[in-house]
């Protein structure tokens, strides 16, 4: 297999194993295949909330391979759904939200324009 350097890179290798369109692969992490085209070409990254719904779709999937390209592409022990490895990906993201929100009232009490 060809070593991967970039996010974009081993999500495509990914997708290619699974023989997913990138309709498909959208679809498991809630945005269209124009986005999935811009990931894969490292034009941006999925959100968090989308890394997660990717990793929890595919328990085989190694997150640490996918994110750093470190390890290998498959996990020999996928993670179990409700373990304390997949319900700390929730709490993070959890955490980020009540981060966000927080900010975004802030901004909001000092009449601070969101665009």
């Amino acid at each position: 297999m060809n070593i991967q350097t970039t996010f974009g890179s081993r999500l495509k290798e990914f997708r290619k194993l699974k023989k997913m369109s990138g309709e498909d692969l959208g679809e498991v992490i809630g945005v269209g295949r124009g986005q999935i085209s811009h990931i894969e070409n490292d034009k941006t990254l999925p959100t968090l909330e989308g890394f997660i719904k990717l990793l929890n779709a595919f328990p085989e999937l190694d997150g640490h391979w996918l994110a750093c390209g470190v390890g290998e592409m498959i996990r020999t022990e996928p993670v179990v759904e409700g373990s304390i490895e997949a319900a700390n990906c929730w709490k993070l993201l959890e955490l980020e939200r009540a981060k966000s929100n927080t900010y975004l009232e802030l901004l909001k009490s000092n009449n601070v324009k969101i665009e």
